[in-house]
């Protein structure tokens, strides 16, 4: 019997509807393993929005993700370039907004005309462009848990792009 890679790497994944999902990872790996599953789901044109403290984790999702995309480098926190382009089975834009202070500083970006052009954009820190984004896009929220490796992932959001994004992540486990 061969266990899905999220069972296999032990990641705790719970389903709350649609268009919510919960994970929780014990490691470095665990996360990077849930990124990798998301990126390999990922067909073009999503908008990913990781929130959470600094240390919380969201780097490494990234990584996952550009796993995922298989993308040949490894992304790192573009905090100081603001946005990363990583080019693999589609085009990865890993942008870190944390140096930013409007919404009006994260529009001059044009981050949205990368998503519009059937590119993945995950942007890290996205509250400093609240209501910049789409609705449709998929939000991540990173929190520690109880011990410091453990992290807990909620993901939520509207429309149909979550929607598939959810009910693919739910299928994988089930």
């Amino acid at each position: 019997m061969t266990l899905h890679p999220l069972r296999a790497a032990g990641i705790i994944w719970v389903s709350s509807g649609p268009t919510n999902a919960h994970a929780i990872t014990r490691s470095e790996e665990e996360t990077i393993a849930l990124g990798r599953s998301l990126g390999e789901r990922l067909s073009g044109g999503e908008i990913i929005l990781i929130s959470g403290e600094l240390g919380a984790g969201k780097t490494r999702l990234v990584q996952g993700i550009a796993q995922g995309l298989d993308t040949d480098d490894n992304p790192r926190s573009p905090t100081f370039v603001l946005v990363n382009r990583h080019v693999g089975r589609l085009v990865l834009h890993h942008c870190d907004l944390y140096r930013l202070n409007s919404a009006d500083e994260v529009e001059d970006l044009g981050l949205m005309e990368l998503a519009e052009q059937g590119d993945v954009l995950v942007v890290e820190w996205p509250e400093r462009g609240d209501g910049v984004f789409p609705s449709d896009s998929l939000n991540v929220h990173m929190k520690r848990g109880a011990d410091d490796n453990e992290r807990s992932v909620s993901f939520t959001g509207d429309g149909p792009i979550v929607r598939v994004l959810v009910e693919a992540m739910n299928a994988m486990v089930n």
